[in-house]
């Protein structure tokens, strides 16, 4: 009884009771719409709060310093191993506890993101009316949101280079957006708002390799946005990971609480980021289903949104065509497909969304 007890870390005693919580509650939330709400606003929201707590003690990115950190982790562990295997020391021990400590990886995982894809679907919950994508509701929406853009094009801060640029830190973005988000949770049901910071990503080169925007990482619990990108994608990228934290996990629905979160601001700069990100999407919609009609409505876009637009294209094109971009995409659609999405063309589905809200706006 003795031996068992060695061979048994209270580590891994402890990772296993949780790995077996966190299969019964991912059980739970497969029976129903409700138990996964349930779960995920009560337990889920509990844990992703705590863990954003940790990071907020933290002014930068623990996320980055981890990723510069792995390759030395990686190193120690392979050693690790080695050196027990090699003098025969405890090795029973070191492979029980590796695996729990695997399995308390994938146990946080299911209880800050695993749960939330079994939730009600965000349409249903704003009780937004079935619409069809159609060429004359895409143009509407996008002169719309054209509109909205060139009324604010003119009004916002720029750099020397004429591209928008408002003096923010990231602490004070997320106030916005939080401010946002408390105002509507109740309207729309939505879990419970908490305190955070997104927080910009130094090595914004690595992860625009990665073709990474912003990432949510539950085991730093922090709202990671890539600062290579120019100022209206960082602020819609941070509502973005912001509702991530939030346990809304589908990327469709993520992106559309992103504009929802930026474009009900009272805030000139993150409504000019809202309307121009949705512009983007809308007008990529309409031009893949009716080039002329694309045209006819682009060619009224304000020549300083154009501008912006362009710098972040230039950005994108500058690292999207690499083999570690292609290999980063097929891991986050392999990953989102094992979570019952539709994989990264989910990303774009937020255009039904947005003429759903738009049509239920009327």
């Amino acid at each position: 009884m003795q031996k068992t007890k060695n061979v048994l870390s209270l580590f891994a005693r402890l990772s296993f009771v949780a790995f077996i919580f966190a299969l019964l509650l991912l059980f739970a939330a497969d029976s129903s719409y409700t138990a996964a709400d349930y779960i995920n606003s009560g337990i889920c929201r509990e844990f992703r709060s705590i863990m954003a707590g940790f990071g907020e003690i933290f002014p930068f990115s623990l996320f980055e310093l981890l990723v510069f950190c792995l390759p030395a982790i990686i190193f120690l562990v392979i050693y690790t191993g080695i050196k027990r295997f090699a003098y025969g020391r405890s090795r029973l021990r070191f492979l029980i506890n590796l695996v729990a400590f695997v399995l308390l990886i994938y146990s946080g995982h299911t209880l800050a993101l695993g749960i939330g894809y079994k939730t009600t679907p965000l349409a249903d919950k704003m009780q937004l009316p079935d619409t069809e994508v159609t060429v004359d509701r895409l143009s509407e929406v996008m002169i719309s949101l054209r509109d909205e853009v060139n009324s604010l094009a003119d009004s916002v801060p720029r750099d020397s280079q004429g591209v928008f640029e408002p003096e923010y830190s990231f602490t004070q973005v997320s106030e916005s957006i939080l401010s946002s988000y408390s105002a509507l949770e109740e309207e729309y049901g939505l879990t419970r708002n908490f305190k955070s910071t997104a927080k910009g990503v130094r090595a914004g080169k690595l992860m625009s390799y990665l073709g990474i925007t912003g990432i949510y990482t539950y085991i730093t619990g922090e709202a990671n946005v890539n600062t290579a990108y120019p100022a209206y994608d960082r602020i819609f990228t941070a509502a973005h990971e912001l509702s991530h934290q939030r346990g809304i996990l589908r990327e469709n629905e993520a992106n559309f609480m992103a504009y929802l979160l930026t474009s009900t601001s009272d805030d000139d700069n993150l409504r000019y980021s809202a309307a121009l990100s949705m512009y983007g999407y809308i007008s990529s919609a309409l031009y893949r289903t009716d080039s002329d009609a694309y045209f006819a409505i682009s060619e009224g876009l304000s020549g300083l949104a154009i501008k912006d637009i362009r710098t972040s294209n230039a950005i994108t094109k500058k690292y999207a065509d690499t083999v570690i971009a292609d290999i980063s995409e097929w891991a986050n659609d392999l990953y989102l497909e094992s979570n019952g999405t539709d994989g990264v063309v989910s990303y774009s589905q937020v255009v039904e969304l947005t003429l759903a809200y738009f049509e239920m706006k009327k």
